[in-house]
């Protein structure tokens, strides 16, 4: 499991890199903290997700953040973290809009329930 410090590093990367006017690339020195979403544990992606979305980031963030970590999370791992999505969609209305910027993904009865999620 990350540390505290570290993902503190990696969330202000991430904030930082997605809310410049191009976002990074592959040639861009922050491009580590978008691609640390891909390669990271999921365990680290929820607990990234969650710390991006707690320092009240601009929307562009926002939107990337929904199309970008969490979706991909919902569709690798939709089984193993709905139930976490659904308890944290129903205490967290940031969160519930957050979910609400993802795309059809994951397995139908995953779908069913973030569709739920974000309907409550």
């Amino acid at each position: 499991m990350i540390c505290a410090g570290d993902l503190k590093i990696w969330v202000d990367a991430y904030i930082e890199g997605q809310q410049r006017q191009n976002p990074p690339n592959q040639n861009d020195p922050l491009w580590w903290a978008v691609n640390r979403f891909w390669e990271a544990d999921p365990e680290d992606c929820w607990l990234a997700i969650l710390a991006t979305l707690s320092r009240e980031p601009p929307a562009k963030v926002l939107g990337v953040l929904a199309a970008g970590p969490l979706e991909d999370l919902i569709e690798c791992h939709g089984p193993r973290f709905i139930e976490r999505i659904e308890t944290e969609s129903r205490r967290n209305p940031a969160f519930r809009d957050l979910l609400s910027g993802v795309w059809k993904s994951s397995t139908p009865e995953v779908w069913a329930r973030v569709e739920d999620a974000i309907a409550k």
